[in-house]
């Protein structure tokens, strides 16, 4: 089954990182950047690690302020926006998915496996981007089964939603989103095998 593939990244605010070319002097900057780094280091770390498990969590910052991660951002903060990429899905199988196949999942709403192999001349830079940084993730996260166990691995791979969409039989764009998928296996450059919690279909969000 051919499909168009989208995957979240952060659109940033470029304004958020200007600052007036009189604010600080040099000694000053470095001197302000040194502080903040320690003071707020270990909470980067703690909602890092709270954002991957996807956990709230509310952490005293050194200035005993209450900070609370996961909430609602604020109109200027930065936005989710989707990229893309153009893609074929094969199933468990190695066979072609069909559109027939595909709808079964959203039915069932069990879990299941997938093949997908990317045209990498058709993939969008931030697609590149945010792809590579989840390869590297779980690649990352492999090197400690011989330490921690395959189940141990398993539960701590890192997860993405993913979007997509397909043509049904009736000529209509069928936009979905695989919820919590893991890579199982890479294949090659553009190609892997992914573990899908389940399919939901969605609005068209393009």
């Amino acid at each position: 089954m051919e499909l168009k593939i989208y995957l979240p990244y952060y659109d940033y605010n470029d304004d958020a990182f200007n600052v007036n070319d009189s604010y600080y002097d040099e000694n000053e900057y470095i001197n302000a950047m040194s502080d903040e780094y320690n003071k707020s280091k270990d909470i980067v770390f703690n909602s890092m690690i709270d954002f991957q498990n996807g956990s709230q969590r509310a952490l005293n910052g050194s200035n005993g302020q209450m900070y609370h991660f996961n909430a609602k951002p604020s109109q200027n903060e930065d936005k989710v926006s989707y990229s893309q990429c153009l893609g074929v899905m094969y199933n468990d199988e190695g066979i072609n998915e069909s559109v027939d196949e595909l709808v079964s999942h959203f039915v069932s709403q069990d879990s299941f496996i997938e093949m997908i192999e990317l045209d990498a001349d058709s993939c969008d830079e931030e697609f590149e981007t945010e792809l590579s940084l989840w390869i590297n993730e779980h690649k990352n996260i492999s090197l400690y089964g011989d330490k921690f166990g395959e189940e141990w691995v398993w539960k701590n791979e890192p997860k993405r939603n993913m979007r997509g969409m397909f043509i049904n039989k009736s000529g209509e764009e069928i936009y979905f989103q695989f919820d919590n998928c893991k890579i199982m296996d890479l294949i090659s450059n553009g190609s892997f095998i992914l573990f899908i919690e389940r399919m939901r279909i969605i609005d068209k969000f393009e």
